[in-house]
Formats: structure tokens, sequence, C-alpha cells
């Protein structure tokens, strides 16, 4: 029981610290967009953070499927 523990509160701190990073990122493209109200609809390939956005979601699910191995 005790490393189920463990992990679980690893997995509970890499998607906290996930949904963190695709806040901040997913801020940044609200900004560029000039419009902190509205979905962002961007697609631009040369944007780096737009790489980094993508990434970050991927992770995210990812981290977040792990932790539902602990759901009850």
């Amino acid at each position: 029981i005790r490393h189920e523990a463990v992990v679980s509160t690893q997995s509970t701190r890499e998607v906290n610290e996930q949904q963190l990073l695709f806040s901040r990122l997913w801020t940044q493209c609200q900004d560029c967009q000039g419009s902190f109200h509205q979905d962002v609809l961007c697609s631009n390939r040369d944007c780096p953070i737009f790489y980094k956005r993508k990434k970050v979601q991927i992770d995210l699910k990812e981290a977040q499927a792990q932790l539902d191995l602990f759901a009850w």
C-alpha cells in the first residue's frame, strides 16, 4: 500500500505540474491572439509555444490517465 501511495502522490504532482504549465502556455496564446475570453484558434507552425502547448496537452492526458488508475 505504501508504494501505491507514493506512486499516486507522484502522479497527482505530475498532473498538477502539467496543468499549470498548460495554463501558462494557454494564457500566452490568448495574449498573442488578443483575447482572454475566447478559445485559442492557432495553427501557426512557426510558433514554438504552439508546439510546447500541444506537447504539454499530450503529456497532461497521459499523466491524467496514469492518475486515473488510482481512482476508486
